[in-house]
Formats: C-alpha cells, structure tokens, sequence
C-alpha cells in the first residue's frame, strides 16, 4: 500500500511553521535532523528537513534565483538537466529518511515555486501526496518580513502572491486543505479536525492525545504582526488582498484565481528588469560585505600575533636594543 506524502504549503511567515509543528505532534513524521530554532525569528522551530532546505536552495541557485525573487522560474525548468540533479538528490534523502514511513511530512516555503517537481518525485515513490496550505493576511506576511528581511512591503506581496497562487493551480483536483492561520492560532482541535474530514484520514496520534503537547507548542502570543495593516498602493498589494479574500471563501472562485495568477505573471514580467538589477547589487554588495569582513578577520588575525610576539621571552630580551636603536635613528636624523 503506498505511503502518504504530507507538503505543507504556503508563503514565509504565512504560519507554515506553526502547522508543521502540530502535524508533527500528531505523529506525521519531518525527519530526524531539522533546521534549529532561531529565538528572534521561530523560537519553537521551523520543523524543515534541514538537508531538503539545502537541496531546494542549491536548486534556485542554479537557476539564478532564491527564496526572496520575484522573477519567473525558467520555462519548464523541472525538465532541465540541472533540475534532474537536485531531483536524484531529494529522491536518495526521501528514500532514505522515510522509505519505511507509512506517513510523512515535508515543510518549506520554496515547496510553492518548486512543486511541479517535486509533484514527478512523489509520483515516482508511488506515494499519495496529501497537500495543507497556510494562508495568512499578506498585509501581516509583509510587515513580518519588513520587520525580519527589510523587504519593502510590494514585493513582499507580490512573493505572497506567487507562492500561493502557484501552490493553489497545482492542487487543484488533488487532496487539499486550506489552513488560516489565525484558526489555526485560536482553535488548533477545530483546525485538526477539520484536516481530517477534509483529507480523510486519521492523525497517527489522537488529537486528545497530542493535546497537551499542542498546547504549549502553539502559543498566540507569538504571533507579532496583526489587526491593521495599511499596505501601499500598489498593484501586488491589491491583487495579494484579493486573493486572499477569495481564498478565505469556503469555495474559491477558481476562475477569478486564473484571472488574478495572468495579472500577476504579467507583473513579474514587467518588474523582472527592475529584479534583475537589484538581485546583481545585492550580489555585488554581498562580495563587498565579505571582503569587509575577511580584511578585519585578517587584522584581527594581525593584532592577534603582534600580541603574542610581544609577549615572547625573545620580544623582552631585546627591548633595550630596540630602544637605543631607535634613539639612534632619531639622533641622526637630527644631524
């Protein structure tokens, strides 16, 4: 009997992390080795497979890209040769990490841009791919991520808005919940409940079971940026707010989605000279920053050892020396 493959969905700070954790308490496996902690950033852990998130991430780098870019991927990328390589590599870590799992779980952001491969690696495991999708206000995932990263707050929407526009259209007619973030915060027995009918199946650990666990895993308090948030004016924030409006409906308009995701592809196109541009200035202001910091290395590195030679039996013996030639030097410079 194949196994099931849980992806959970959804934009950075979008509460991705919070459902991972519950889904993981209720006894869905991430892997044994995951992403540590950051206090300032998720203090209860990001519950990523930390060898998949280097995967995903050499993988966008091949292509130019990263996490943070607002361009197109390249036209059927996933079919590339470079693809194929980062796809051998998370074919060897799946199968070694859960070959023997009856369920699992795989959590990262990057999932959104990179789904149509990994849609061909779950099929090639014969596994039934059961997808959670966090959807949160992209006024609040922009404010986090002004707060975290300095993004300017129309990127950030227009990123919101590729991952879960993407995420969506390649879901559909698959099993597919999606999760708010703020049910999630405020209800998370109504919100496991519900993904169980949603996706007909049983969490491997009883809700009641897990509950105290979930308890103080999920704390509300944590959640920083609510309530209000104006947004610029600017088309990315328009479209973000109205998609998000019409996720939020029990049943999506889907033809007002496909509308939405041409006006977005249309965006990126006209914002991707102005992308380009600011990606070679960060690269370039990144090799600056690490030349900044190897030459202070390097004196640090300097002090270090003119502090040790001074300290040398040898450095004190001939200190008298030094003195009298150096008043000599003075003496005769005089002359």
């Amino acid at each position: 009997m194949p196994n099931n493959a849980v992806l959970i969905l959804g934009m950075h700070r979008s509460g991705t992390s919070a459902l991972s954790g519950m889904a993981g308490l209720l006894g869905i496996t991430p892997g044994d080795i995951l992403l540590p902690a950051v206090e300032d950033v998720n203090p209860k852990g990001f519950w990523e497979h930390a060898e998949i998130v280097s995967i995903h991430n050499q993988l966008l780098e091949a292509f130019d890209s990263s996490w943070d870019d607002d361009r197109l991927l390249p036209e059927e990328w996933w079919h590339t040769p470079i693809a194929a390589h980062f796809r051998t590599m998370l074919l060897t870590v799946l199968r070694r990490d859960f070959g023997d799992q009856s369920i699992w779980l795989v959590k990262d952001p990057r999932l959104c841009r990179l789904l149509p491969l990994w849609l061909d690696i779950i099929d090639e495991l014969n596994c039934l791919p059961l997808f959670l999708i966090t959807l949160r206000n992209p006024a609040e995932v922009a404010h986090s991520l002004r707060v975290r990263d300095n993004l300017p707050e129309a990127q950030s929407c227009l990123l919101w808005l590729i991952h879960m526009l993407e995420a969506e259209l390649l879901t559909r007619g698959r099993p597919r919940a999606f999760v708010a973030y703020n049910q999630l915060l405020n209800n998370w027995h109504e919100t496991a409940a519900t993904i169980e009918q949603t996706l007909s199946f049983n969490w491997p650990v009883p809700i009641e079971q897990a509950a105290p666990a979930i308890d103080s895993f999920l704390d509300p308090s944590l959640r920083h940026h609510s309530g209000d948030i104006l947004l610029p004016d600017h088309p990315a924030c328009f479209f973000a707010q109205k998609t998000y409006e019409i996720l939020a409906l029990s049943k999506p308009d889907l033809a007002k989605l496909d509308q939405i995701y041409l006006q977005v592809r249309n965006l990126q196109n006209l914002v991707a000279p102005w992308s380009e541009k600011m990606q070679k200035s960060e690269r370039e202001n990144q090799y600056l920053r690490m030349d900044i910091a190897s030459m202070k290395l390097e004196m640090t590195q300097l002090r270090m050892e003119i502090t040790r030679i001074k300290s040398t039996l040898s450095w004190q013996i001939t200190k008298p020396i030094r003195l009298l030639w150096n008043l000599l030097r003075r003496i005769q410079g005089k002359q």
